[in-house]
């Protein structure tokens, strides 16, 4: 793999974006699988959608440390469920759904059940928000986080930007993943979010003169959705909710971009697989002063994963089948072991670029799994 594709691009809010060759072919992994998306039957697409929208909503939930079981959500399905739904707590301090669990001191399923429900409520309203997401991106988050709040927060502050000092904690130890912004600083934030999200794009010439990319639109929409969650996720500018909001604007950006209109990419599933990498990933880009690189590679990673999922759901093709090399090779792997580009090429006595080619097919036909995280440099044997 050569580094001619390796551009650096500043696309405001102190963000800057590499791209590597590895996210070039991500973005265009991300293009095929739209494209196979686009022509599969319109019937089909309806019914994943639908059970698109169950496990987004389920997995959201847990991505935040939510207790939702599996018997309360599909009880919320069929329209059973019977439990009491939680009066919002009475102070504008709340903090999260902890405090609301605290202060209710309810059956922790009950608040569950509420919050799976508006997280259905949520998905159910961004195809009305996506037409007009970047001309009112502030408006259609404030919208997002009301859905994902109702009944669970003081009504005072929802849609408000925290007042608050928030960090991130790690769901089993308790330890801080990073500290969002002073709370000060959330309203700037959010202004200059939606300015890069609204403003036009330069011609190419332009830009490059200039060194900086002002804003999204000349920018692919998988390095959007990945710019819009990330920024979200780590500047926390709500009360509560914030990990769900981001995700859903990121779920938004795709609808309004056009890359899944239908909603049936499951961006949370893979994410949902290292929750800790997840988080993890937010702080690490803090301490990069502002580098999203690592990170729209390891998101568009997950986005195509989820996107090739939903086509082969709706309109699965047979892949091209590896070289009988590459069979032979991954054949001597025992299951579970990786391999790294570099070992691969020595195997089979190739380029880095041949052995790059020759794993991604082997990924295609389900042989091997890329392993998140590792630029598309090691992979492992399923």
């Amino acid at each position: 793999m050569g580094t001619g594709a390796g551009i650096a691009t500043r696309a405001g809010m102190g963000i800057r974006i590499h791209y590597s060759d590895h996210l070039v072919a991500l973005v265009g992994e991300a293009a095929a699988a739209v494209a196979r998306l686009r022509f599969a039957d319109p019937r089909r697409l309806a019914d994943l959608a639908a059970l698109s929208r169950r496990a987004a909503a389920r997995l959201s939930a847990r991505l935040d440390a939510s207790p939702l079981d599996d018997a309360t959500a599909d009880a919320i399905d069929a329209g059973e469920w019977t439990g009491a739904a939680p009066s919002p707590p009475s102070t504008a301090a709340v903090a999260g759904w902890a405090a609301a669990l605290r202060l209710d001191r309810m059956d922790t399923q009950d608040v569950a059940a509420v919050e799976y429900a508006n997280l259905l409520a949520c998905h159910d309203a961004e195809a009305q928000l996506a037409p007009t997401f970047f001309e009112r991106p502030l408006a259609a988050i404030g919208t997002l986080h009301g859905l994902i709040c109702q009944g669970l927060v003081d009504p005072a502050v929802i849609g408000r930007p925290r007042r608050t000092a928030q960090a991130v904690h790690d769901g089993g130890q308790g330890t801080v993943v990073y500290n969002a912004p002073d709370p000060e600083a959330v309203p700037g934030l959010l202004s200059d979010l939606a300015a890069w999200l609204a403003a036009p794009a330069q011609p190419d010439s332009a830009r490059l003169r200039a060194g900086a990319h002002p804003g999204s639109a000349g920018l692919p929409a998988v390095v959007v959705a990945a710019v819009v969650h990330e920024r979200l996720l780590e500047w926390q500018p709500f009360e509560a909710g914030n990990g769900r909001v981001a995700r859903a604007a990121a779920r938004l950006v795709l609808r309004a971009r056009g890359v899944d209109p239908h909603g049936v990419a499951v961006l949370e599933r893979p994410l949902a697989e290292n929750p800790a990498a997840y988080y993890g990933e937010v702080a690490a880009t803090q301490r990069r002063r502002g580098d999203l690189g690592l990170w729209v590679e390891r998101h568009t990673e997950a986005l195509v994963d989820a996107l090739e999922a939903a086509a082969d759901a709706v309109a699965p093709e047979p892949a091209a089948a590896p070289p009988a090399t590459a069979r032979e090779a991954v054949a001597s792997l025992p299951a579970g072991r990786a391999v790294t580009v570099t070992d691969y090429a020595a195997r089979i006595g190739a380029t880095r670029e041949t052995a790059w080619a020759q794993l991604r097919a082997l990924v295609a036909v389900g042989a091997l799994r890329r392993e998140p995280g590792t630029r598309g440099m090691r992979y492992r044997r399923v």
